[in-house]
């Protein structure tokens, strides 16, 4: 069956479509578009954070290395050292530690003689003389290269970062020195400057010897939670989502977490200590920027935009064919079948005509006087 469709319906139909057609196009690009930008920001998002943690902690070890490269080029101390004098370096930095102890959170100055032989702890002066090369491999390194070393250490105090340098006395190797930290301080700072959570896992086996490890209260199979900045790590992280990190062959490994509502991205970059090897994991957790709601949101509100653009144009476009086109043309129609019957007084006058539609009146027109005089 044949539908006719009236002017009106034949010109508005498919220009409709049409507008509805492209409208739908552009609403699909736009929110593809307005999607990947946010994935790209989020993208830059986590690798700014994962630098800056990474960043934070190896300045830290930096600070620490350039405190016991100054220390260790004082002449009374390389003499103090070699003669294996505490009372002399008791005296000289006890009061120094005691400030950089309550007023920056340094935990550990300490000297040492050959061969790995603790000489001075000035965070615990009662203890000395004890053999460390089992717990300290910075001081091992220090003395088989005779060079600095910094980086993340394991040893009894748990995890920490450390700078040792060597001290020589008349160009003759004569013992270290070394500063440390705690990670807990680091951390904190990191989370303030990327506005996120995180903590540090370390496989348990390594920790054997830290008398802390009864107390930890988070172990995930071969991990322990040591520090992280929400209460429970377990809300974000799992033993499978650690071993899926470890299997990972990217730079970080990132887990999507739904929590109360919320998505998080957990973010796993490997912890590595002073010789690059691998000791855990460090952990940032960050709200999702393209969650859910926000791609549902972005789609709602680029289909209601261009929905009234659409409605926009269409009312501009139907008000100016009605105007323009369809009314003067419904007119010539009625003025020529007017004609047609022999109704040839009245002139034609068609309002709002224009171009092609104003000719085709001028001729109607002419058609009108003509066969008005044929009829006289």
């Amino acid at each position: 069956m044949r539908i006719e469709l009236g002017l009106r319906a034949g010109i508005a139909l498919p220009l409709l479509a049409t507008l509805i057609a492209g409208m739908s196009i552009l609403v699909v690009f736009n929110y593809i578009t307005q999607v990947n930008l946010l994935k790209e920001e989020e993208n830059r998002s986590i690798q700014a954070s994962v630098n800056t943690a990474q960043v934070l902690l190896e300045t830290a070890t930096i600070h620490y290395q350039q405190m016991a490269h100054l220390i260790s080029h004082m002449p009374d101390v390389q003499e103090a050292v070699n003669k294996k004098d505490r009372n002399i370096l008791i005296d000289k930095f006890l009061p120094a530690f005691n400030s950089l102890k309550e007023n920056f959170g340094l935990a550990q100055f300490h000297f040492h003689i050959p061969p790995a032989v603790s000489l001075v702890r000035l965070h615990d002066l009662s203890h000395f003389g004890d053999d460390i090369s089992k717990d300290r491999k910075t001081v091992v390194q220090v003395e088989s290269t005779h060079k600095g070393v910094r980086g993340i250490e394991i040893g009894l105090g748990g995890v920490g970062l450390r700078g040792v340098e060597p001290v020589f006395y008349k160009g003759r190797y004569v013992g270290s020195v070394d500063f440390g930290g705690g990670l807990k301080t680091e951390i904190d700072q990191i989370k303030k400057a990327i506005n996120a959570d995180l903590g540090v896992v370390v496989y348990k086996e390594l920790l054997s010897g830290w008398t802390g490890l009864k107390d930890v209260k988070h172990v995930l199979g071969e991990w322990v939670s040591l520090y992280f900045t929400q209460q429970d790590p377990k809300m974000f992280i799992s033993e499978t989502s650690l071993k899926r990190a470890v299997q990972s062959k990217e730079k970080y490994y990132t887990e999507v977490v739904s929590l109360t509502g919320k998505e998080y991205i957990v973010v796993y970059s490997p912890f590595k200590d002073f010789s690059g090897r691998i000791i855990g994991y460090i952990y940032i957790v960050k709200e999702r920027i393209l969650s859910p709601v926000k791609i549902f949101t972005i789609l709602g509100i680029n289909i209601l935009v261009y929905l009234a653009m659409l409605t926009l144009i269409a009312l501009l476009i139907g008000y100016g064919m009605n105007k323009y086109v369809i009314n003067p043309i419904i007119a010539l129609t009625k003025i020529t079948d007017e004609i047609s019957m022999g109704k040839v007084a009245q002139k034609v006058e068609v309002k709002d005509a224009r171009g092609e539609i104003a000719i085709l009146a001028k001729a109607i027109e002419r058609m009108r006087i003509t066969m008005k005089k044929l009829l006289e």
